[in-house]
């Protein structure tokens, strides 16, 4: 009925109905001024052409038509405007009605082309399908939106050339003879799980590429798990092989192994810390630390664990900086300077005795046990 009022209203006002719409459900408070505003940020410029007062309803049904014609597809189903929905009626919408699965996936893509600076109007021209040209069919005709989406998709997901090759996962089978090349599943699974995460393709081929890569009883693993689950996730695989292959190590373990390190005689403090970080995030696989908290307990560590350079964590002013500690890559990059400005060597001989006791006498310095 709505879309019969639109049409019906348009043709009375002698204006093509493709370029008008019709709102419902605005409020009283709203004049000709906000409502084309909020029409134009929402969806594009327009003009208001006439409203009508609903009484059943109490507000008002308004008439508006834009400078173009409007592809349904483009124009959203309503609008939340000061905690009022305002409900868009364009012609045909009544034959648009879409499962929520499809609805969210236009809202997207809608918003991608607003961002971009276009609209769905605009895909013809950009697929070269301009319907303006005589021998093809107008974007409003049965099935020419699913072949433009069509288009659109196989444009977006082309396969890279040699995309595989490049990501090629390294081997491993899990037997007890390991394959010549074949890696340790430790060494294996932070390769593996690094490449998987950087590779912006479905989990699929994600998961495709991932199988080619394993032989033997690993390969078995990932085969019984699709028996029961065809479309396993990446992430349950590398979790189903880290349970048959990886370390036994309960979570309460890897953070006692993470807080039981110290900096070595001889070992540079940036040295130290990137031995640290390995331990770190296997903690946080195991469940062990947070990942919000990683940068405060790495930072409690470094302060626990030097034992040799603690004249860097001062001049950084480490201890201090506990409440809102730097991240990693930060951190290491503080030590690194601070060990190249203090000329420290590749020994990591203690400073001389009048230098620490120099220190030693400063506010907020401790010696680390």
């Amino acid at each position: 009925m709505a879309s019969q009022l639109l049409e019906d209203w348009c043709k009375g006002m002698n204006v093509n109905p493709k370029s008008c719409i019709l709102v419902q459900g605005v409020p009283e408070g709203f004049d000709e001024g906000t409502i084309e505003s909020t029409l134009e940020e929402h969806i594009a410029k327009c003009v208001v052409r006439g409203r009508m007062f609903q009484r059943g309803e109490g507000t008002y049904v308004v008439l508006c038509e834009f400078d173009k014609v409007m592809e349904p597809l483009s124009v959203p189903k309503e609008l939340e405007v000061v905690c009022n929905k305002w409900k868009i009626v364009t012609v045909g919408s009544q034959s648009l009605k879409a499962p929520a699965s499809d609805i969210g996936f236009l809202k997207k893509m809608t918003a991608f082309l607003k961002r971009e600076g276009k609209t769905m109007a605009d895909i013809p021209d950009l697929l070269g399908l301009s319907p303006s040209a005589p021998d093809q069919e107008t974007p409003s005709s049965a099935g020419v939106w699913e072949k433009l989406l069509e288009k659109v998709l196989d444009k977006a997901v082309q396969p890279c050339p040699d995309s595989c090759a490049y990501h090629k996962l390294r081997l491993f089978s899990g037997s007890s003879t390991p394959l010549p090349g074949e890696e340790e599943f430790e060494p294996w699974l932070e390769h593996a799980t690094e490449m998987l995460q950087e590779w912006a393709v479905p989990d699929c081929e994600k998961r495709r590429c991932l199988i080619e890569g394993l032989r033997g009883p690993a390969l078995d693993v990932i085969r019984t798990l699709k028996l029961i689950d065809p479309d396993v996730s990446v992430k349950d695989c590398l979790e189903a092989l880290t349970h048959a292959f990886g370390e036994t190590e309960s979570s309460e373990d890897a953070y006692c192994k993470f807080l039981s390190v110290k900096q070595e005689r001889g070992e540079k403090v940036s040295h130290y810390v990137q031995r640290l970080e390995k331990l770190l995030q296997r903690a946080v696989i195991r469940g062990a630390v947070a990942v919000e908290e990683m940068d405060q307990t790495r930072l409690a560590q470094v302060l626990r664990g030097v034992q040799y350079q603690d004249f860097i964590p001062l001049h950084l002013r480490l201890r201090e900086r506990q409440k809102s500690p730097p991240g990693y890559s930060q951190l290491i990059k503080e030590i690194r300077e601070e060990e190249e400005r203090q000329g420290t060597h590749e020994n990591g001989s203690q400073p001389c005795e009048a230098t620490s006791a120099a220190f030693t006498g400063l506010p907020g310095f401790e010696r680390m046990p």
